[in-house]
């Protein structure tokens, strides 16, 4: 965790431990003041758990202090969650100041006491948090994986999103949409409107979790913030925030940490998806980056920086091409009606501009296509697909689209998503690419270690290499496995793109059936084919938030208390019905941890912070369970009702039940906690 990591950083641990216990300090705090107020003796006021820091005795009550400010409780007499037997016991009952003696509204209202405390206190963290200034996400939308729910449904990077579901505004951010997207129902369609070169556009999306890969925790829709125009700091003053082998990293002056990049070929940036779009439009060319160093002024001088291309690094395979996946909403492959259109399921055998038509496979490598359609932008292009139907003979149709003028390999597929496709972004289509091998280039790398025609590829292995100069790479193990059930081969073709100079290893399935070997391949670069990044390091793109006035900040206060009221009670049932995975769980650590990360941010986001955690332990202390506040009320509820105590055995019994429900969670999420720790 990084807090373990940065023990020098004390104010923040400071901060950390003082905001962790100033939440349970006010929970406990609204136990503890309503029960003086119902004249109830309180035996034992404790904050933490742990080695003891501080124990005195004032009055009646003792007070203690231990070393970990992740818990607390108020011990009155007559009331205990490790004894419930004492509740019932006579002689206790008899005493006017102990618990049990008190009214059922006077015992409802000490119950209650810590969750409404905890309210409070979180709508006036809000507030105040709103009044500081908090960093956040804005709701621009970066990076959009192929063929998945944000793309189908028409979004592309650089959308600036201004209403997903009922939410809208100016001050939306980006975890606003994370939020409506992870809490969603099970078939549910989200309606998100964009604002896109001026215009407003409206699409549907439906979130989706594939269980089968754990990194996916929450419904997503596959789709991240737009990154900054800030290169990354890096911690070691020796290190670029360049990628190893990259073209950045050979640029002449070379980039530096914290630079801010200014323009491309002198046209200033606005925004890091301009960027990837002037990279992408210029990939074949060495280009003139401008930067403004971190140590100069905002208005001060900015260094030219030449960069070189990126070829592409190839085996000299082409695959075969799979069925189309998607079809994407508004694209030219979206219109038209009937047969005249290319439909999911398709496979698309080869593709014509012109007079020129080319098989694909054959003339074509299937990853190729989306840089031929690009540069056909505006022309007629003509697909010629095959369609399976009703189990029946193939049929073969032609499809005419004009590819739209946008740029290529921006929207990059990702190796860890399995069936993971590629995307032709100017028509809208997006394809699997199989691993079976339908082509092999004469003297290249895969020739020469005998793959043939028919073979399958099993597998793809980042292998650590050394440099020419003789010094290693960053060690690296990474492996992409190819199969029936994940149709892999983009994402293990762009993984080889970013890690260059290195070699790969790839597990072959001969066509005659014998066993399958791994073979060792060194890529070449290509000659007329070029990946439009370079290789550098953004950091994510933050802004501040600050309410305009003490009016405003009440406003957007109220409207978060309610976002993460609602939240955490979608929350539960997701979780109990596995739409959100139980590896979202966090414990004390992971609070902890996350809770420092916004301590260093500042004060502002340290407050929004305990607010959340506020509302959490508020919403999960009043769940239902014998042993919560939650448990002890519905006891009082049904006492009330039916003008008596529920029975003794069953009170006792659900107690214990719960204590061991609750005693059960914390060590599934201390569990949790330490295999991050670990992992």
């Amino acid at each position: 965790m990084e807090f373990l990591s940065s023990l020098s950083n004390i104010s923040s641990i400071l901060l950390t431990a003082l905001g962790l216990g100033l939440v349970i300090f006010i929970h406990e705090l609204g136990h503890f003041a309503v029960a003086k107020w119902c004249d109830v003796k309180v035996e034992r006021f404790s904050i933490g758990f742990g080695p003891l820091l501080l124990k005195f005795v004032k009055g009646e009550t003792e007070y203690a202090l231990s070393l970990l400010p992740l818990g607390g409780y108020v011990k009155m007499l007559g009331q205990d969650d490790g004894d419930p037997s004492q509740m019932t016991s006579d002689q206790i009952a008899r005493d006017p100041r102990s618990y049990p003696a008190k009214s059922v509204p006077q015992r409802m209202a000490i119950i209650s006491a810590g969750v409404i405390m905890n309210l409070i206190s979180a709508v006036l963290f809000f507030i105040l948090s709103f009044l500081l200034a908090v960093h956040e996400n804005p709701a621009v939308i970066g990076n959009v994986i192929p063929g998945m729910a944000a793309w189908q449904g028409g979004l592309r990077p650089g959308d600036k999103v201004v209403r997903i579901g009922h939410r809208s505004g100016n001050k939306l951010d980006f975890t606003a949409l994370q939020r409506e997207v992870a809490l969603s129902s099970e078939g549910q369609q989200i309606q998100i409107e964009v604002e896109r070169a001026g215009q407003r556009i409206k699409t549907f999306v439906e979130p989706q979790r594939n269980t089968q890969n754990p990194d996916e925790l929450f419904p997503t829709i596959y789709t991240d913030a737009e990154l900054s125009l800030n290169l990354a700091r890096m911690a070691d003053p020796n290190q670029r925030p360049v990628v190893p082998g990259l073209a950045a990293e050979r640029a002449e002056p070379p980039f530096l940490s914290g630079d801010q990049l200014v323009s491309v070929e002198g046209i200033p940036l606005e925004s890091f998806t301009q960027f990837q779009q002037l990279l992408a439009r210029h990939r074949a060319e060495s280009i003139q980056i401008a930067v403004r160093r971190s140590e100069v002024a905002a208005d001060g001088p900015v260094t030219e920086i030449s960069v070189g291309p990126n070829p592409f690094r190839l085996l000299g395979l082409r695959m075969a091409i799979g069925k189309i996946h998607s079809i994407q909403r508004g694209s030219p492959a979206d219109q038209g009606s009937g047969e005249n259109r290319l439909r999911e399921g398709d496979t698309i055998v080869a593709v014509a501009a012109g007079a020129e038509t080319l098989q694909v496979g054959r003339d074509i490598d299937p990853l190729r296509l989306p840089d031929f359609c690009a540069q056909h932008a505006g022309e007629e292009v003509i697909f010629t697909a095959r369609r399976e139907v009703n189990g029946g003979q193939p049929t073969t149709l032609e499809v005419k689209l004009t590819p739209e003028a946008r740029e290529e390999w921006i929207e990059r597929p990702l190796d860890a998503i399995p069936n993971c496709p590629l995307a032709i972004s100017s028509v809208g289509v997006a394809y699997h690419v199989l691993h079976r091998v339908v082509f092999v280039e004469e003297g290249s790398p895969a020739a020469s270690l005998g793959i043939r025609e028919g073979d399958n590829i099993l597998s793809l292995k980042i292998l650590p290499s050394t440099r020419e100069d003789g010094t290693k790479f960053p060690p690296i193990e990474e492996k992409v496995s190819l199969g029936d059930d994940r149709l892999n081969w983009p994402g293990a073709f762009l993984l080889m793109q970013n890690y260059p100079g290195q070699d790969v290893e790839l597990e072959v399935k001969s066509a005659d059936g014998s066993a399958a070997r791994k073979v060792t391949l060194t890529p070449v670069l290509s000659t007329d084919w070029f990946f439009p990044m370079r290789g550098l390091r953004p950091t994510p793109r933050r802004v501040l938030t600050r309410a305009d006035s003490l009016g405003e900040a009440v406003g957007m206060g109220l409207d978060q208390m309610y976002s993460e009221l609602t939240g955490m009670y979608l929350t539960i049932p997701r979780l109990l019905s596995g739409r959100i995975s139980h590896k979202a769980m966090g414990g004390p650590i992971a609070i902890a941890g996350t809770t420092f990360h916004f301590a260093r941010e500042g004060y502002g986001d340290l407050l929004r912070i305990l607010a959340m955690i506020s509302v959490s332990l508020a919403v999960l202390n009043f769940l239902p369970i014998p042993v919560l506040d939650g448990g002890h009320f519905v006891f009082l509820l049904w006492e009330w009702i039916r003008g008596k105590p529920p029975n003794e055995r069953v009170v006792i019994t659900a107690t214990w039940i719960g204590l061991a429900m609750i005693l059960s969670l914390m060590v599934f999420v201390l569990f949790r906690d330490v295999t991050r720790l670990v992992g």
